[in-house]
């Protein structure tokens, strides 16, 4: 039995399967997209610098691909960096956070994940449902060996959907 209090929460997990995961990136896309050409236009038209709805938007994508986690941050972050030549300053801005901000799953998300990989070894484990660091691909996890009571970190990476 795993020997941790246990944070229920209702934050969303990982989107699954091929078309919902399609289908939110290339909705984000969509309507950073449009933000960029309306905002760009509107600006022209306007003589001004005013970018608040592009910065609003660049943030919006850029949670959007953090909350698929894993390629989609990958590829966010490789644009952050290649972007700098070529996209809009706010939209790379935004790209970079992801570098920086990724947010753990949720316990309730993670711990059947690191069930199927440690088997019956979990049971030597006391781990803490808190994410010491997440990152793109994985977070880590603080734990206790119960035989010795050594301190130990577990690398759990997300699932692939």
């Amino acid at each position: 039995a795993l020997c941790v209090t246990l944070l229920m929460s209702k934050k969303k997990p990982i989107r699954r399967g091929a078309f919902g995961r399609g289908l939110a990136v290339s909705l984000a896309g969509a309507r950073a997209g449009g933000a960029f050409a309306l905002d760009s236009a509107m600006r022209k038209l306007r003589g001004d610098g005013n970018d608040e709805r592009l910065e609003r938007e660049a943030e919006r994508f850029a949670k959007s691909l953090g909350e698929l986690k894993g390629s989609y941050v990958k590829i966010g972050q490789i644009l952050a960096l290649l972007g700098e030549h070529f996209l809009p300053d706010a939209l790379t801005r935004a790209l970079h956070k992801l570098d920086a901000e990724s947010q753990p799953l949720d316990w309730l998300h993670m711990q059947p994940v690191l069930q199927r990989a440690l088997g019956s070894r979990m049971d030597d484990l006391i781990i803490e449902p808190t994410a010491l660091a997440a990152a793109s691909l994985a977070q880590v996890h603080r734990a206790t060996i119960r035989s010795t009571g050594e301190r130990v970190v577990v690398k759990a990476q997300y699932p692939v959907f």
